[in-house]
């Protein structure tokens, strides 16, 4: 078995080429800036030459893209884009043409040509062209898909998805998808990318992939809290029996220790509301259940090293499965893949 896991977050994609001949700790690995963040400074480059722009290709993943959208238009200067480029900035068209950005499908003369997506198949094939590693072809592809909500809140949005993946049984092949549900866009627009290079991807979302990545590093079946500090994200889960009884997830810029402890105290006595953590501008949380103890603590993501030394986390322990904290949703994916292709053997 050969497999491409690709963990797309806020700043970096993580990546793994995944071998059974090879060991974790030696395989292939890269850690590149998002598509997001390319994009993103595309723009910026595009602005500080005076430069229209006109963005075309499939809905991505906002943040630094979106942000550099904004600047462009305060500068001055145009900002073009097809519909399905411009559902990157919002689901409701018509709030992204009130920004200022105008929705057409060719582009207009003098703009600099901007290609969104999450995934860059000729990129990545080139990068490991030069190493002599040829593409797998299986792949596996985890992406923070808020859902389609042109008028509701897409923390809401998002989060009922989440919710849905823990009650239909909460386990790792929940959360993985072949054909992902119509309404998330972002794993829809991947997909799309990628049958069109002859490649039927798995899809996951990112909290849920790093959740159970970092479950490899577990000493035991005991029930587990385990969070992932990302660049964008913070999502903390129980782990309980394989599944994921308990989740919320928050914004990591905007989240303080201080609340963070509270959120995980109720959290692992189930009485967090998921309107506590909505009003504090997070997403939100579930509990289906809880177990009597939580005998392990993990943190794994970028960002954990702001929050290991508070109080909220004592006895945590970082998570590394291979060695490797980068490479955790990674991890979460090919699990993903193996279980669901003896499910479907």
């Amino acid at each position: 078995m050969s497999l491409l896991a690709i963990d797309v977050g806020a700043g970096t994609q993580d990546i793994l080429l995944y071998s059974d001949e090879v060991s974790l700790e030696g395989s292939t690995k890269m850690v590149l800036p998002s598509q997001t963040v390319i994009v993103g400074n595309r723009i910026n480059r595009a602005r500080l030459a005076g430069r229209d722009v006109f963005l075309r290709g499939p809905t991505m993943g906002g943040g630094a893209s979106t942000a550099a959208v904004r600047w462009h238009l305060a500068a001055g200067l145009r900002v073009y884009a097809t519909a399905s480029a411009a559902a990157t900035i919002n689901d409701n068209l018509e709030r992204v043409a009130a920004l200022g950005v105008t929705i057409q499908e060719e582009a207009p003369e003098g703009a600099q040509v901007i290609d969104t997506g999450d995934i860059d198949i000729a990129a990545l094939a080139h990068a490991l062209q030069i190493f002599e590693i040829e593409m797998p072809a299986d792949m596996a592809v985890a992406v923070q898909d808020h859902g389609f909500s042109p008028e509701r809140s897409n923390r809401l949005v998002r989060f009922e998805h989440l919710t849905t993946a823990i009650r239909s049984g909460g386990r790792l092949e929940s959360f993985a998808y072949r054909q992902p549900p119509q309404a998330m866009t972002r794993m829809q627009a991947v997909k799309a990318v990628l049958e069109r290079e002859g490649i039927e991807p798995l899809l996951m979302d990112t909290g849920p992939a790093a959740i159970f990545g970092a479950a490899l590093d577990l000493p035991d079946a005991s029930p587990a809290l385990i969070i992932n500090f990302g660049n964008g994200h913070t999502v903390a889960a129980i782990l309980a029996d394989g599944r994921i009884t308990a989740i919320f997830e928050h914004h990591t810029s905007e989240l303080s220790q201080e609340t963070l402890g509270q959120f995980l105290e109720k959290l692992c006595d189930g009485t967090l509301k998921s309107s506590e953590v909505f009003e504090d501008g997070g997403h939100g949380a579930y509990i289906d259940s809880v177990p009597g103890k939580i005998e392990t603590t993990l943190v794994t993501g970028p960002r954990r090293q702001a929050f290991l030394g508070s109080g909220a986390l004592k006895g945590a322990k970082a998570a590394s499965p291979g060695g490797d904290m980068m490479i955790t949703g990674c991890i979460g994916l090919v699990n993903a893949w193996k279980r669901r292709e003896d499910l479907w053997r």
